[in-house]
């Protein structure tokens, strides 16, 4: 009896977490949305438009000068951040992304990249910055 009350138990979680995932539309759409906020959030920060990246996250972080400095904390030191290309991105589950951006630094006549990996989360209707992956 035992049993059959775990395999019915099992049974229904898997029809719950079934009913959660998305669609491969909805994946799809979601996705472009993802691609679309994180250009629009490595744009501001790229032209130090720290309120409207700021607008993109979601609200972890107290104001647009910890967003500043919490990006920043890892950049090539004076340089000229010029550019943020996305690498990857990569579902962790259907709310849950991580994205992988190099960015691009200009010190003189030399360029230098660094990258990082950041977590994005579906919020309302939308993908929010929520911070860097751990390693």
């Amino acid at each position: 009896m035992k049993k059959l009350v775990r395999v019915a138990s099992f049974f229904t979680a898997m029809v719950l977490l079934g009913g959660c995932t998305l669609s491969p539309e909805d994946k799809v759409t979601r996705e472009k949305a993802l691609q679309e906020a994180v250009l629009s959030f490595t744009g501001d920060v790229v032209q130090a438009n720290w309120p409207q990246a700021y607008a993109l996250t979601d609200g972890t972080l107290a104001n647009s000068d910890q967003l500043k400095n919490q990006l920043s904390q890892s950049w090539v030191q004076d340089s000229t951040l010029t550019n943020g290309d996305i690498t990857s991105l990569a579902w962790v589950n259907d709310t849950t992304a991580k994205v992988k951006l190099t960015w691009s630094f200009q010190a003189g006549s030399v360029q230098s990249f660094s990258n990082e990996t950041f977590i994005w989360v579906w919020k309302g209707n939308g993908w929010k910055y929520k911070g860097r992956a751990l390693r």
